[in-house]
């Protein structure tokens, strides 16, 4: 059997705008650095299809690396970040609001949005569909930081690390997954 390996990436950082939606935000200067520097990766060069999910970032963020590449992104909702409701929190108040997230897969954070778990089970059905179209290829999914740390601590068996973890991801962090085992944590 063809190995699949799996690349995940952050996104890059963003420009938040508190009148706009976050699916709708641009990358930071910072940020559009970040998306450039992708490209020089060795890595990303052997990428066979790009994924992102449904936030203008994640396409930002790897535009540069699909342009080298010529690969146009196949965008998933199965991709998207847990989902949360509109209102625009304070850095302190979005904090608090992930960490309870984070310690309760149960709680459904930022105004009844999705629980961890039911994030998680949407990721794992879509990285499920992406292993069963592209095996033997190596697929690059662009996605977000809680829903991806989510999934490599359901792999790890690390979700009482997942706090601490999600504080340590960087923007445009990547990790490499193979038959359902970590090759690189998305944590470094």
């Amino acid at each position: 059997m063809q190995s699949t390996t799996l690349i995940f990436l952050r996104h890059a950082e963003t420009d938040k705008d508190p009148k706009a939606n976050a699916a709708v935000w641009g990358l930071s200067q910072s940020g559009v650095k970040q998306a450039q520097a992708l490209v020089d990766i060795n890595l990303m060069h052997q990428v066979d299809v790009v994924y992102v999910s449904e936030h203008r970032k994640t396409t930002l963020t790897v535009e540069p690396l699909a342009m080298k590449l010529g690969k146009d992104p196949i965008v998933w909702s199965e991709f998207n970040e847990v989902k949360q409701g509109d209102a625009f929190l304070s850095p302190e108040e979005f904090a608090a609001e992930k960490v309870r997230q984070l310690h309760d897969l149960e709680y459904q954070a930022f105004g009844g949005g999705e629980s961890g778990n039911q994030a998680l089970a949407r990721f794992h059905d879509g990285v499920n569909r992406v292993l069963d179209l592209h095996t033997g290829e190596v697929v690059l999914i662009v996605t977000h930081g809680t829903v991806l740390n989510l999934y490599f601590a359901d792999l790890l068996d690390s979700f009482d690390e997942l706090p601490e973890r999600w504080k340590c991801t960087g923007f445009a962090a990547y990790g490499v997954v193979q038959n359902g085992r970590v090759i690189k944590d998305i944590v470094s």
